[in-house]
């Protein structure tokens, strides 16, 4: 007899770990098929993994069948029958609970308008059964990793993110609010992309003059030599961008005048990189401390839950008005309408008013979503931008339009 595979029911078979499988086929190998293959109208809803290695080995194995009202019925059992797997692995539980979830609902649903409402209590007036919570339960997992679980499959399966993301969770080298987190950010900033094309469309670049669309390294001549108060920037937090900290030390000791300061936001790994590369051209006055708004980022790399970030202050000989007080310790909003590394307005306007006099003018060679330019202007200073992306620069100067 020619057993039948059905796909739906293959696919509720969580993959066994390769050392699961080589186990289970040295075991055939050696004592030949032990269990029989349970079969549904010569269906396979048990055995999948054996089925395939005995008929690969040319090896004889036995099947039983059982009888199911319907595939509702079938699913349900499979379910049951493959949560009593050892070792399985939470994000596969939540996949099958979730599959169970989708069948019952209606069924919760059906129920609750057979029932009279007179009989239901409160709760169940709204779910005759709270199939989440029982499908969580059933799962071993708390309710918020049972929804981010499902999210997480669900979007592997329109193809959202990489089945590699589920096979890591499964070898416990990421966790399941990880990559749910990096799931929702990622929309999130697709998101934001859109809003972010559609607004470079209806703006063109070219009609603000105090934005340079280009490289400030290949564009410094728009600004005079010892024509800055404040350079006040962001460059990008990659490794590889620390190959432009030379060129931004170079542009700083050019641009600013005497006393005046350079303020960057600069990731924890670049730390003494720029520093040393800064130092070449600038005098290094101080590190402020960010924190972070809205919770600390787990740096799994280096085993930290990191807090804050780092914003590097040089000088051009030493600062100009240290009469002038500032905080060391600051702190903003989340803020990302504009650009995906967007830091607060908030931060941005403290140090401008502290470090740019009134008459002086702010320059940021990496724009982006132009907080720099919108803080200048709300504190009423001068400023300049360098924006080398096309559409970005659309975006920053339709945020600062007057």
């Amino acid at each position: 007899m020619k057993l039948k595979i059905d796909k739906e029911f293959q696919a509720l078979i969580p993959p066994l770990a390769s050392e699961e499988r080589e186990g289970l086929e040295a075991n055939i190998v050696a004592d030949g098929c032990r269990d029989p293959i349970v079969v549904w109208n010569d269906t396979i809803v048990d055995g999948h993994n054996r089925h395939e290695i005995c008929t690969r080995l040319s090896s004889p194995y036995k099947t039983t069948e059982r009888s199911f009202a319907d595939r509702t019925a079938v699913i349900l059992w499979m379910i049951k029958n493959q949560m009593g797997r050892r070792n399985l692995a939470d994000i596969d539980r939540i996949g099958l609970q979730g599959r169970k979830e989708e069948l019952l609902r209606p069924i919760a649903k059906e129920q609750q308008k057979r029932k009279p409402d007179s009989v239901l209590p409160k709760s169940a007036k709204q779910n005759a059964i709270d199939t989440r919570r029982e499908c969580a339960k059933s799962a071993g997992v708390g309710r918020n990793t049972y929804d981010a679980g499902k999210m997480i499959l669900e979007a592997a399966k329109r193809g959202e993110i990489d089945q590699s993301e589920v096979e890591a969770i499964r070898r416990k080298e990421k966790s399941i609010h990880r990559v749910a987190k990096d799931l929702k950010e990622k929309k999130q900033k697709d998101n934001r992309q859109a809003k972010r094309t559609e607004a470079a469309a209806a703006i063109e670049p070219q009609s603000f003059d105090n934005v340079h669309i280009g490289d400030f390294r290949e564009h410094g001549d728009k600004v005079a030599d010892g024509s800055l108060s404040l350079i006040f920037t962001d460059p990008p937090y990659d490794r590889k961008a620390i190959e432009l900290f030379d060129g931004l030390g170079k542009f700083a000791a050019d641009k600013l005048a005497d006393g005046g300061s350079m303020m960057l936001y600069v990731g924890q790994t670049q730390l003494p990189d720029a520093i040393e590369i800064l130092q070449k051209h600038m005098r290094y006055w101080w590190t402020v401390c960010c924190l972070h708004s809205g919770g600390n980022n787990l740096m799994t790399e280096y085993g930290i839950r990191c807090g804050w970030k780092a914003m590097l202050w040089f000088v051009k000989g030493t600062r100009d008005n240290k009469l002038d007080i500032v905080q060391d310790v600051c702190s903003g909003g989340k803020e990302k309408e504009h650009h995906d590394w967007q830091q607060s307005q908030s931060e941005a306007e403290y140090w401008i008013e502290h470090l740019c006099p009134s008459d002086s003018v702010v320059c940021d060679p990496f724009l982006g979503g132009g907080t720099t330019a919108a803080a200048a202007i709300a504190k009423r200073r001068k400023w300049i931008g360098f924006e080398i992306n096309h559409d970005q620069a659309a975006i920053a100067m339709q945020r600062v339009k007057q």
